[in-house]
């Protein structure tokens, strides 16, 4: 009986918030007991257009990132964080 444990992203959703894009990830945790799932936990975590794209480790999210957030998402989402400040 040989039981481990392993992290994968499973759902990875580009959400469109005004005029800007937030990317929803839900990662799944599971316990296998010789290759077989017996136990798994979900964890999701959402990534804004200013996240630092150095500190994605999956590749896959990394470059949907990188596709999705371009200059012109960055600047609206900016814009957007400006306008939710208090004068």
């Amino acid at each position: 009986m040989a039981l481990t444990k392993t992290t994968k992203t499973d759902k990875i959703e580009t959400v469109k918030v005004l005029d800007h894009f937030v990317l929803q990830i839900r990662e799944e945790k599971q316990v296998l007991e010789d290759g077989v799932k017996i136990s798994g936990t979900y964890h999701r975590y959402v990534l804004s257009p200013d996240h630092d794209v150095s500190k994605i480790t999956d590749d896959v999210v990394k470059a949907q990132f990188e596709a999705v957030m371009t200059d012109e998402v960055k600047q609206n989402y900016a814009t957007f964080l400006a306008s939710q400040e208090t004068p």
